[in-house]
C-alpha cells in the first residue's frame, strides 16, 4: 500500500499530495508518466537514500497523478505542469532548488531550467522527453502500447503486467508490490492526461542550459531514443552522460546503487 503524504492546496482549489523529509540543500523528484505512475512508484527508494545523504528531498504527485488533484477541464502542458510545481515550491517557501526528472519530469526539468535559471540549480536527468518530436516518441514501442492500452479502454492488472515488463531491461525485476502500487493508483486516473499532453521539443534551447548536468540513459529504453543522450551531450556546455547497457528506461530502478551514489556525489559537488 502507497504510504500517505502530505497534502496543501495551492491556486485554483488544486491539491498536491508530496513527500518533503530530510534538511539541507533541496531536491525536488519529478516522476515520469504511465499508467498508475506517481512520485512513490518511480522513486520511493532513491528518495531515502537521497535523504539520508542529508538532502531535503521534494516528491510530488504531478497534476494528474498519484493522489494529486486531476482537472478534467485542463490542458496538460510543460507549461501547466510547472506552473503547479512552481506553486508548491512557493507554498513550501523553497526558492532554490535541484531537479531530479525521469521521462516526463525530465522534459519538465529541462523546462523549469530554461523558464526560472536563477532557481534551479543543478539537472539530474533520466531520459528525459522534450528533446524529440512527438512523432519520434509516438514510434517507440513502449509509448505506443501506453497509448494504446490506456487510451483503448478499460485497465486490467494484465495489461498493468504487459505494459510494466516494457519498462526495464529485464523484466523479471518487476515484483508483485510494483504492480500492486500501480493498481493503486489505476482507479483514480482519468484519460484526460495523455489524451491532452503537450510536450515540445526543446533540442534549440539546450544549449541556453548552462547549469550543470548529469543525465542517465539506459541503452535499451523503448520509450525514448537514446539518441537524445547525444542531443544534451552536444548541446549542454556542462553535462555528463552516463549509458548503461542492458538498461531500460528506469535507471534509477534498474542500477539503483550507481544511480543513487552518482546523484549524492553529483548534488554533493
Amino acid at each position: 500500500m502507497i504510504p500517505q503524504g502530505s497534502y496543501i492546496d495551492v491556486e485554483d482549489g488544486f491539491k498536491f499530495h508530496y513527500y518533503d523529509e530530510g534538511d539541507g540543500d533541496v531536491v525536488v523528484l519529478l516522476h515520469g508518466s504511465g499508467t498508475g505512475a506517481s512520485g512513490h512508484t518511480n522513486f520511493k527508494n532513491n528518495f531515502f537514500a537521497l535523504k539520508e545523504a542529508g538532502f531535503r528531498v521534494i516528491l510530488p504527485d504531478l497534476p494528474g497523478y498519484g493522489f494529486s488533484s486531476k482537472p478534467e477541464d485542463e490542458t496538460y502542458s510543460l507549461d501547466y505542469f510547472n506552473s503547479k510545481i512552481l506553486q508548491l515550491l512557493d507554498a513550501l517557501k523553497v526558492e532554490s532548488f535541484s531537479l531530479i526528472g525521469n521521462s516526463l519530469g525530465g522534459a519538465l526539468a529541462l523546462g523549469l531550467a530554461l523558464s526560472h535559471p536563477k532557481r534551479v540549480e543543478k539537472l539530474i536527468l533520466m531520459a528525459p522527453g522534450g528533446v524529440e518530436d512527438q512523432e519520434t516518441y509516438n514510434k517507440m514501442p513502449g509509448i505506443q502500447k501506453l497509448l494504446t492500452d490506456f487510451l483503448g479502454g478499460e485497465m486490467s492488472q494484465e495489461k498493468i503486467e504487459g505494459l510494466l515488463s516494457l519498462f526495464p531491461h529485464d523484466p523479471s525485476i518487476i515484483t508483485e508490490e510494483m504492480v500492486a502500487d500501480r493498481m493503486e493508483i489505476l482507479p483514480l486516473m482519468n484519460s484526460q492526461v495523455l489524451a491532452s499532453m503537450t510536450i515540445p521539443n526543446m533540442e534549440k534551447d539546450l544549449s541556453k542550459i548552462k547549469h550543470p548536468i548529469l543525465a542517465f540513459w539506459g541503452i535499451n529504453d523503448q520509450f525514448i531514443p537514446v539518441s537524445g543522450s547525444m542531443k544534451i551531450g552536444e548541446s549542454c556546455p556542462n553535462a555528463q552522460i552516463m549509458l548503461f547497457s542492458q538498461c531500460g528506461h528506469w535507471v534509477m530502478i534498474e542500477k539503483e546503487q550507481i544511480f543513487n551514489e552518482a546523484c549524492i556525489n553529483f548534488l554533493s559537488v
